[in-house]
């Protein structure tokens, strides 16, 4: 990794194959610790091109000689549960259990996306309403929570809530959670180094991709699109120089943000343009490969799959 490599890693990277690391230390003097895959906004249905498209992305993270260890999901696995009845949903979860089961042999870990909430109003009252359904289907046990592999330490957010209107949904990371992170990170110390999984970004200029966000000469970015309390989290996250990397998805769009020693990487979309076609703006649709160092340096390799 020189600095040629390094200068072209800008804050924005709308490539079809993209590498990109932190560097902290001599690479010599470094081992890689780990490999995985993030996939993320598959928004699958149960037409033939998502399933396709789906099965092709999976086989591709599958087929390097160097393969990954276990696949981390972004969030949006299925096109929308938002707004549809029970047998919709269940048709796009059955459609993704079917790609799933024929197309990957590796552990998937998820994040929980706004698609993947069931919001339909009539459901209310349905056991299922809400994130239970999705939390079931995904087998994670509780929306948000934490794990260690191989010397690092991976904190996996719900970054999407409920509007005070009661109806879904905006980007924040509420009360009871942001006590167990700083409690998770209290028990974990300032050595070990740690990954951040949200589904909407914690910090990412790919809000201001939108004319709509524009309005009478100045920029409004809703908290769908970034943390309406990324301020209180950046703040947490300096007290802890072991943070190294926040992930996300839910853009669609490829960026890199370095602050504070943290990099903020937004991953694409295995669906690109919602299925309709194959870039969305200038990121193609694609996923990438993440290797994580001994060291806590880290870097990413997005690959188109088609």
């Amino acid at each position: 990794m020189n600095r040629r490599t390094l200068l072209k890693s800008a804050t924005l990277l709308p490539l079809a194959s993209a590498t990109d690391g932190l560097i902290t230390s001599a690479p010599s003097a470094r081992k890689r610790s780990l490999r995985f895959a993030y996939l993320g906004d598959t928004h699958i249905t149960p037409d033939s091109k998502p399933m396709e498209s789906v099965a092709k992305c999976f086989q591709h993270a599958q087929s390097h000689a160097d393969k990954p260890a276990f696949i981390l999901h972004g969030g949006d696995v299925i096109m929308d549960a938002l707004a549809k009845d029970r047998a919709d949903v269940q048709k796009q979860w059955d459609a993704w259990n079917s790609v799933v089961k024929a197309n990957n042999s590796l552990p998937i870990e998820y994040c929980i996306g706004n698609h993947d909430i069931w919001g339909f109003e009539e459901a209310k009252s349905d056991p299922s309403y809400g994130k239970k359904w999705a939390v079931d289907q995904m087998k994670i046990g509780n929306r948000y929570r934490s794990f260690d592999r191989n010397g690092w330490h991976f904190i996996i957010l719900d970054s999407v809530q409920p509007k005070p209107d009661g109806k879904w949904y905006t980007g924040y990371i509420d009360q009871e959670q942001l006590d167990w992170l700083k409690q998770d990170l209290a028990k974990t110390g300032t050595k070990t180094p740690v990954l951040i999984l949200s589904h909407i970004p914690i910090f990412s200029p790919t809000g201001f991709f939108s004319e709509k966000n524009v309005k009478d000469g100045a920029w409004t970015i809703p908290a769908a699109l970034v943390l309406s309390n990324t301020p209180e989290l950046l703040k947490l996250f300096y007290q802890y120089p072991n943070v190294k990397t926040a992930l996300s998805g839910h853009m669609h769009l490829l960026d890199r943000v370095d602050y504070n020693g943290v990099m903020y990487l937004c991953n694409g979309a295995v669906c690109g343009d919602w299925w309709r076609n194959d870039t969305y703006q200038q990121t193609k649709a694609g996923y990438a490969l993440i290797d994580l160092y001994d060291d806590g340096t880290l870097e990413r390799t997005y690959l188109h799959y088609q």
